[in-house]
């Protein structure tokens, strides 16, 4: 299976457009991703709560980071 291929970011994180590019740079792979699993027999709405899920725990879990990081300053 061949790798996906993310385009890596070209505005700097201060300009307001940075996380449409994150977002339009990830939307293929995630797409990707959830068409395998409706394939695979996982229903659309299932597949679709379940990556919301992950991505919240995911930015939960940089958002304790990033406070750990900050206390440790």
């Amino acid at each position: 299976m061949a790798t996906a291929k993310i385009n890596a970011p070209t505005r700097h994180p201060d300009d307001p457009l940075y996380l449409t590019e994150c977002r339009l740079a990830l939307e293929p792979s995630l797409t990707g991703l959830a068409e395998i699993a409706v394939r695979a027999g996982w229903p659309p709405k299932a597949v679709s709560y379940s990556l919301m899920i992950l991505s919240a725990e995911m930015l939960r879990q940089y958002s304790d980071d990033e406070a750990q990081q900050m206390d440790v300053n």
